[in-house]
């Protein structure tokens, strides 16, 4: 059961089967990620959840909220709420391109349940998804990473 967050906090992520979530990365386990090389073979996702190369955990509590430094002050005051930290390791990189016509945050922002998306550095991102438990940002993860948008390369 989903439960309202405490005052000031966004209280615990949802767990299996309290989410929304429209799959989990259990069940994308033979799922193959194209990769941005000609020629290379494709990359089994089980096999990056396994080695630890993408992950997922939930956000520290002062990753919750971002205060944007905008000196032009257009921008919000804040961004969030982020519920989960998701990391895609160098070894994941193949999987998609930093030329491509769609980043990863933007095929990640795609994805049902995914409202926000913080691309903090090279391989981390704070992901707002208050419905989703940790596999189901882990399978939008995969999902996303399997968008032929963010690879340079026809899939």
């Amino acid at each position: 059961m989903l439960t309202s967050p405490p005052p000031g906090g966004l209280g615990l992520p949802p767990r299996r089967p309290d989410c929304s979530c429209p799959e989990h990365a259990d069940e994308l386990t033979d799922l193959l990620l194209p990769v941005d090389e000609a020629g290379e073979p494709p990359v089994r996702l089980a096999d990056l959840i396994e080695a630890r190369k993408v992950g997922v955990s939930p956000a520290e509590p002062q990753e919750h909220w971002l205060e944007p430094h905008d000196e032009s002050d257009a921008g919000p005051e804040r961004l969030g709420p982020f519920h989960w930290g998701l990391r895609v390791g160098d070894e994941a990189h193949d999987c998609y391109s930093d030329e491509a016509p769609w980043s990863l945050d933007q095929a990640l922002l795609d994805r049902p349940g995914v409202e926000q998306v913080e691309w903090m550095d090279r391989e981390e991102f704070l992901v707002g998804a208050p419905t989703l438990c940790a596999s189901g940002v882990l399978a939008a993860a995969a999902r996303a990473l399997a968008d032929p948008r963010v690879r340079r390369l026809a899939a």
